[in-house]
């Protein structure tokens, strides 16, 4: 049987960190991508292939996922949106710049890997895709205001 393959983005701490190392122990191949060079190279310190990765920056999305594509010929199992982030405080005093930047990371940035796996896994008759979400979609939380509006549910 071949190794299955997971891309995990936001990969460098917190949920996406702990699913790239729970996954790779239960023995898939894990791609571990993060938006910063430097946390990347740790990753790959630790024995993770780690593309670089930052929704914001459709550029690292395209040559993040092709590292991937051309390390499995081609196939990927699943991929497992996790990146995303967050500007707490008063939405009064939320710049609206600041929230047109999480749309761009945590709504269209995690859409446009998204759409560029789709033709994979189904070219290959399989796949998961997994969206991370914040429980704030949930559940209200003082200060936390901008981070409900990014929920992807």
């Amino acid at each position: 049987m071949t190794q299955k393959s997971i891309l995990i983005t936001g990969a460098s701490s917190g949920i996406g960190l702990d699913a790239a190392r729970g996954l790779r122990d239960a023995g898939w191949r894990v791609f571990a991508s993060c938006r910063q060079p430097q946390d990347c190279a740790r990753l790959q310190s630790e024995g993770f292939e780690s593309p670089r990765i930052d929704y914001a920056d459709p550029d690292s999305i395209v040559n993040g996922l092709a590292e991937v594509l051309e390390a499995t010929d081609g196939r990927l199992d699943a991929l497992y949106n996790n990146g995303a982030y967050a500007c707490p405080g008063a939405v009064e005093d939320l710049p609206v710049a600041a929230l047109r930047e999480i749309f761009e990371t945590n709504l269209f940035g995690w859409h446009e890997l998204t759409r560029l796996v789709i033709p994979v896994m189904r070219a290959q008759g399989a796949g998961r895709i997994i969206n991370c979400s914040s429980v704030l979609g949930f559940v209200p939380m003082k200060w936390r205001g901008g981070v409900d509006t990014h929920w992807k549910g």
